[in-house]
């Protein structure tokens, strides 16, 4: 799966075209160290607009849309670990239910309240 085939899929589903290749951001999981989830990297300044997110899950055959309005996310420097102006966040795959983020020098922020829609394929 890549980013132009979820975002089809995604858009499909929504029956919209409301995601594009410059408003949306791709994970698929991916190995860190003992876990499996996704990484996010989100420059600190895209917190002032709407951002959507698609996580992918191959294994299975999942999409999870997230997206995140404008200014949700107040002060994201104290929620997440940022190196260089951007927030670094890894989702764990482990309990996909909680969508959080584990990183160390972050707050454990919970993306459930994101959650857009599921796009099974």
């Amino acid at each position: 799966m890549n980013k132009s085939e979820a975002i089809q899929i995604a858009n499909e589903s929504l029956r919209a075209n409301l995601l594009n290749d410059g408003n949306t951001q791709f994970s698929n999981v991916v190995r860190y160290v003992n876990d499996e989830g996704w990484w996010l990297n989100i420059p600190l300044a895209n917190f002032r607009k709407e951002n959507h997110f698609l996580i992918c899950s191959e294994k299975a055959k999942i999409i999870r849309h997230l997206t995140i309005k404008a200014n949700n996310i107040l002060s994201p420097a104290t929620k997440f670990r940022v190196k260089d102006g951007v927030a670094d966040i890894f989702i764990s795959a482990a309990n996909p239910k909680k969508l959080v983020d584990i990183l160390q020098g972050g707050t454990k922020y919970s993306f459930n309240k994101h959650l857009v829609d599921e796009h099974r394929y």
